[in-house]
């Protein structure tokens, strides 16, 4: 797995405080026990076969299983402590989880928050793969396998950088990527307000957004939470028009078979509150 994560044998050597012809012993020996090459070994960068691949998957689960025994035990103590791995989207990961986590630590100081910031879709990938415990999220994610619970409500507010009274109809429309919570919350406001943007701009994270919008490139729909700081100081203006708001609702999710922890039970109660 460190060899995989590293990029290389010397790289994983050095962290794992082996020399280098013992990792590869290692790695061939493993592969003499499975019977398949996990690496492809003929090029400069290393790269997984596809036996590569579905072992380095069977070595996540193996690990999961490892830490929710462990957790489980711990459990049986009737104690909330332990790591506690969480995904969340740009919008409520940046600006409102620290405060969250905050509140939770000092009620639950013994557990280990481990936090990943990614684009909805990415997060529920992740917890597919149950790469993370439980996810949050702003977009509609959809799954047979995941199950979701409505926690909050936020306000999205039309931004530019001057004071504005109404949209003009020819402004650039900066905004997220596909795949992001945010960009599916504007494109379903496009629709109700039955508007079709012919310039747009596509930029990776609300930071870059808000600079953008700053700089008076174009205007932006954005979580009221992630501007309240620059409406502030006059940085950025609302368009203040009735119409040109919209709310959307925050979820936590989860895989429906997944054992729950006593630690993400208790996160999951704490964040519905």
């Amino acid at each position: 797995m460190e060899v995989v994560k590293q990029g290389s044998f010397s790289n994983a050597a050095e962290l794992l405080f082996m020399s280098q012809p013992a990792v590869s012993q290692h790695v061939k020996q493993y592969e003499q026990e499975l019977g398949a090459i996990l690496f492809d070994r003929s090029t400069k960068k290393l790269r997984l076969t596809a036996a590569g691949r579905i072992t380095f998957d069977y070595c996540l689960k193996m690990i999961r299983l490892q830490q929710e025994l462990s957790q489980a035990l711990d459990d049986l103590a009737n104690e909330v402590k332990g790591k506690l791995t969480i995904g969340a989207s740009y919008s409520y990961g940046e600006y409102i989880l620290p405060q969250v986590i905050a509140q939770f630590l000092q009620q639950y100081p013994q557990v280990e928050p481990q936090i990943d910031i990614q684009n909805t879709s990415h997060i529920a990938e992740q917890v597919l793969n149950q790469q993370i415990d439980v996810g949050i999220v702003e977009g509609i994610v959809s799954h047979q396998q995941l199950e979701r619970v409505r926690f909050a409500q936020d306000q999205m507010v039309l931004v530019a950088n001057k004071p504005l009274k109404t949209l003009l109809g020819n402004e650039t429309w900066i905004i997220r990527e596909p795949g992001s919570g945010t960009r599916a919350a504007v494109e379903r406001f496009w629709h109700a307000q039955h508007l079709q943007p012919q310039r747009l701009q596509q930029y990776g994270s609300t930071q870059l957004i808000k600079g953008a919008v700053m700089a008076g490139i174009g205007v932006s729909l954005l979580s009221k939470w992630t501007v309240e700081q620059e409406i502030a100081q006059q940085q950025l203006f609302v368009i203040d028009a009735p119409r040109l708001t919209w709310n959307r609702d925050f979820y936590c999710i989860q895989l429906k078979e997944q054992i729950k922890s006593k630690v993400v039970q208790t996160f999951i109660g704490f964040l519905t509150k």
